[in-house]
């Protein structure tokens, strides 16, 4: 079988150019062929490219299934044109990655909502991230919908090391990513756990961040810039905690990624996120906002060895269990399988 993956260029920042990337170090099952319809600072001629080539593309290798990664307003809309020129006879999936998109299509005029609803029925399939998205697709449309987990290659074991200072932040930085929470957060924590470092590590809305740091005099967080993943294995190792209290997700990367290396989270009870942080056994997790509530959980998982410990080995042995790369991909080539088999 042959499938035609198309998103972001794997080498690019976020959470979906992480999923692509694991897809061409370790996926086995089918032959994958691969279409960037975006790229840092070629975003435009990128997408005008695959818009004329992707036909071509279908055609020329025999694609079987074109895989599109889709997130909310401009990336939809650039997939919903992509698709519209996949061949009939060829399987259509979009892969969701978006975490508000119920609020851009909530925010959408009635015309707008009605061309997300044709698209999303011409489909062969959805692939979600969680129940909980499951549920608000199946309110827009008829096609079939599949839930599959984001993944995530796992260490041989965990070197989570108890007695860091570090609690770092892996993505984008701004408002939904819960960014002025955490300075809040930092900062009160401060006068009780002078020893204790918050870096937040990413690209968004820096200089705001560093305005505010500077304003606000918070002594105990710098920014780390974004990170390549060579870099990230030794930042890892050397963290505590991962903090992510998040407004809106779906199922991020990062907290996947820290989990796999036995770093309990803190983060909100959104989006995708449930599936995998059990809240007072792996790591905790909080409503949205809430400051007071992280700020209780933080002093009491810093004030006990046994406690991090403990959240570490469970979160290392939920990855393991529920979120290997090898579990995976055995449910992507099921879903290819049954498209096919569909016909």
């Amino acid at each position: 079988m042959n499938i035609l993956m198309v998103g972001p260029a794997s080498e690019s920042k976020g959470g979906i150019a992480t999923v692509i990337a694991n897809f061409k170090k370790q996926y086995q099952g089918n032959t994958v062929f691969y279409l960037d319809s975006w790229k840092e600072g070629q975003r435009l001629t990128r997408s005008f490219k695959s818009v004329y080539t992707i036909n071509a593309k279908i055609k020329e290798e025999r694609i079987d299934v074109v895989h599109f990664h889709v997130a909310q307003k401009g990336s939809f809309y650039r997939k919903a044109i992509l698709a519209s020129r996949v061949p009939k006879e060829t399987k259509t999936i979009f892969h969701m990655h978006a975490s508000q998109f119920d609020t851009f299509y909530e925010n959408s005029t009635s015309l707008i909502k009605s061309y997300i609803r044709k698209t999303l029925d011409s489909l062969d399939g959805l692939v979600v991230l969680s129940e909980e998205w499951a549920r608000f697709y199946e309110t827009l449309t008829r096609t079939p919908i599949t839930i599959i987990e984001n993944a995530v290659e796992i260490p041989e074991k965990s070197d989570y090391d108890s007695q860091s200072t570090t609690i770092i932040t892996l993505g984008r930085i701004g408002k939904r990513k819960g960014s002025y929470d955490s300075l809040q957060l930092a900062k009160e924590i401060y006068p009780l756990f002078p020893e204790i470092q918050f870096i937040l590590y990413g690209d968004g809305e820096i200089d705001k961040v560093k305005q505010l740091i500077k304003e606000e005099n918070i002594m105990n967080v710098t920014l780390g810039g974004w990170i390549e993943k060579e870099k990230q294995q030794s930042i890892l190792k050397a963290s505590l905690l991962h903090l992510l209290p998040s407004y809106h997700e779906g199922l991020p990367m990062s907290i996947l990624e820290s989990m796999s290396y036995g770093i309990p989270n803190l983060t909100s009870n959104v989006g995708g996120i449930p599936q995998v942080v059990r809240d007072g056994e792996n790591g905790m997790m909080v409503d949205p906002g809430n400051i007071d509530e992280m700020f209780e959980k933080l002093v009491f998982f810093l004030e006990n060895d046994k406690l991090r410990k403990s959240y570490s080995e469970n979160a290392y042995q939920m990855i393991q269990e529920h979120f290997s790369i090898e579990a995976y991909f055995i449910k992507w080539n099921q879903l290819y399988k049954a498209l096919l088999e569909a016909n």
